[in-house]
């Protein structure tokens, strides 16, 4: 009992007209919010009465109740087939993002190869150089050698 005190405590008292009618309601919710739902039932229910001017007050009432449920309804089901609609949707993006996902797996894959056959490949090349390195040198020894010895047979004639 002691929690229904202390949530009565914590609501509001907000006061509201529908159809020439002051009510005032307790809630802990925004008035704003109260208030546009009033003016929402309000406006409904003069669009009844309009319609129906012979009607009583409380099957107007009722048959803006049943129209406010109608519109509810049909809302509810006009959000599930969005949902529904949304969900599938959702399942072909999650396959296609599956697909991407493997494909990616495999271009990664593709470029682990790719960058190991590069790095050997640059070994190849780092040891052809310094096998021409090798090679110009042994060239510049021998050539020095040859102008060595042309020199030196020039030198005895």
């Amino acid at each position: 009992m002691d929690e229904n005190i202390r949530r009565e405590d914590n609501l509001k008292r907000i006061e509201v007209k529908i159809a020439g009618m002051n009510y005032v309601l307790k809630t802990d919710e925004d008035e704003e919010y109260i208030m546009k739902i009033a003016n929402y039932i309000n406006k409904k229910m003069s669009e009844v009465v309009a319609n129906e001017p012979q009607l009583s007050t409380s099957l107007s009432a009722m048959l803006t109740a049943f129209l406010v449920a109608d519109e509810y309804f049909k809302h509810l089901l006009e959000c599930d087939e969005k949902l529904s609609k949304i969900g599938v949707e959702s399942e072909k993006y999650q396959k296609e993002v599956e697909e991407y996902k493997e494909k990616l797996k495999v271009a990664e894959e593709k470029i682990l190869l790719q960058s190991q056959e590069i790095e050997k490949l640059n070994e190849i090349i780092q040891n052809l150089n310094q096998e021409l390195e090798k090679t110009k040198q042994e060239l510049e020894k021998t050539k020095k050698e040859l102008d060595d010895f042309i020199n030196a047979f020039d030198g005895d004639r």
